[in-house]
């Protein structure tokens, strides 16, 4: 069996460069899912498609996660 699952980012910025620019550092300081909206996860032909919804974060929990790390 073989699945599919695309991640669904969202990045502010003013350009495409800068929402570049600005994910490609967050992947290097390993915060990318900062950004992360949505896992989709596509089942093999024949079987429905399945989205698993990730709750919502408070902004507060993000400024601690991306100050301390977590």
């Amino acid at each position: 069996m073989e699945y599919t699952i695309i991640r669904v980012y969202r990045v502010p910025a003013g350009s495409q460069v800068q929402a570049t620019n600005r994910f490609m550092e967050a992947v290097e300081l390993g915060v990318e899912h900062d950004y992360l909206v949505r896992d989709y996860v596509k089942g093999p032909v024949g079987e429905t498609n399945r989205i698993s919804p990730l709750r919502s974060v408070s902004w507060w929990a993000l400024v601690r996660r991306q100050l301390l790390g977590r």
